[in-house]
């Protein structure tokens, strides 16, 4: 499975891998409620991908260890494939999935938060976010923003 722990903490959204007409959100963050590092869809109770039901037919019948190695080869073979695909995705490029959450959302695509004034709308990230950050990554992002179009 592709590293998910190498992306940037904070907010995305790509086109869904299985379906490139629905967008899919996706949170990264380093230590969170049971301090370890996460990635996930946002918000939690989204579901995107393939999913195993436990009511699928063809675990009918599966019981004990004939059960379990079914859902690990599913999860090996269809689930799995699926995350890489999303975390390649959002490694190609970072910056642009932040700046499509943000857009879309008009939310800090680091903390979050809303976005009330122009200037963090324009570049997606707040205030308080963006102190320390260099003057090459707001010239980054302005640029991003005036050639990026929504589909």
């Amino acid at each position: 499975m592709a590293d998910w722990k190498l992306l940037p903490e904070g907010y995305f959204v790509i086109p869904d891998p299985e379906n490139g007409d629905e967008m899919s959100y996706w949170r990264r963050k380093d230590k969170g409620k049971h301090k370890r590092f996460s990635f996930e869809p946002s918000p939690l109770k989204a579901k995107y991908g393939p999913r195993l039901l436990t009511c699928d037919p063809r675990m009918k019948g599966l019981k004990g260890e004939a059960r379990n190695d079914y859902v690990r080869g599913w999860y090996k073979g269809v689930k799995w494939p699926y995350m890489d695909r999303v975390v390649e995705t959002i490694a190609d490029d970072p910056v642009l999935a932040g700046k499509r959450f943000a857009e879309l959302q008009l939310r800090c695509c680091v903390c979050g938060k809303g976005l009330t004034t122009d200037e963090s709308k324009v570049i997606g990230i707040g205030p308080e976010c963006r102190k320390g950050m260099s003057m090459e990554f707001y010239i980054y992002n302005t640029c991003l923003q005036v050639s990026y179009h929504f589909y």
